[in-house]
């Protein structure tokens, strides 16, 4: 699944810290000579947006475009390609674009680009009469000494009803950093036992009863009947999954994100998989 992510992106300094908390913490993962630290971009521009230095300013002339990037660069002295693909990954997703944009595109523009395109969306916009804002960030949630889980978060408003906002996770195999699938995880012919688990810990999420209608609780599924998306994430006490507003709800309901426990579907998972120290 590919949120619609708008095409803009942040112009900016980069504050470059170290953290010594921000390591893997699998020693077979460190093992690997892993690190990474956490980046940050972020910048506002626009006819009337103040100076970082302005103390006082009316908010009918606070109006302005700002965007705010957080991200893990990945680094390895013993496995430099690997850190070199997740990196490229990492900067894909931060750059994506509504569905249909060329790949090509994303490869080799630049944030201080993307970041350029969104203020000048802005300032051209003859209704901008109130700011607009994009925050987008890459969090690495867990990893195992085969696989590692990142989401991406995004946050945002242009104008309209209310702000924008989504999330999604891209699971990594750690041998060559290219993304898994839950059919590389699972044993074939798993989907209907997997539905009916995360069935179950959906409705456990959103407090609803065993054999309510999800239809009339407000939820949209092609024939009433509940069916898992592959917005999933790995994580330690399960598969982690995330509906995404509007995906199957109002706006006004928000998104649901659940688990589905290991315990629940050890006998669904490849042994000798990726996951395989999961199964039974």
């Amino acid at each position: 699944m590919r949120l619609p992510f708008l095409p803009m992106i942040l112009l900016a300094s980069v504050l470059s810290a170290c953290d010594n908390s921000n390591k893997f913490a699998d020693e077979t993962v460190s093992s690997l000579g892993i690190s990474y630290q956490m980046r940050e971009f972020k910048r506002q521009g626009g006819s009337k947006c103040p100076s970082e230095t302005a103390t006082t300013v009316k908010a009918e002339d606070a109006l302005c475009a700002s965007v705010k990037f957080s991200y893990p660069e990945i680094s390895s002295a013993t496995q430099p390609e690997l850190a070199t693909k997740m990196n490229e990954l990492i900067k894909q997703q931060l750059l994506d674009q509504i569905e249909g944009t060329p790949s090509e595109l994303v490869a080799t523009q630049s944030l201080e680009a993307f970041a350029d395109s969104f203020i000048q969306d802005y300032t051209q916009d003859s209704n901008n009469f109130t700011s607009w804002e994009l925050e987008r960030s890459v969090r690495i949630i867990h990893n195992t000494n085969t696989l590692l889980t990142l989401l991406f978060e995004e946050f945002g408003f242009t104008g309209g009803a209310h702000p924008f906002n989504g999330s999604r996770f891209i699971v990594l195999n750690l041998a060559n950093a290219q993304p898994v699938s839950l059919d590389d995880l699972m044993n074939p012919g798993y989907e209907a036992a997997l539905n009916v688990a995360g069935e179950k810990a959906f409705r456990e999420a959103r407090q609803l009863t065993d054999h309510s209608s999800l239809e009339e609780d407000g939820f949209n599924f092609a024939n009433n009947a509940f069916v898992l998306n592959d917005n999933y994430g790995v994580n330690k006490d399960g598969l982690s999954f995330i509906f995404n507003s509007y995906e199957v709800a109002p706006y006004v309901m928000g998104p649901t994100e659940f688990t589905i426990p290991y315990e629940d579907i050890r006998s669904l998972i490849r042994p000798n998989g990726l996951l395989g120290s999961k199964a039974q």
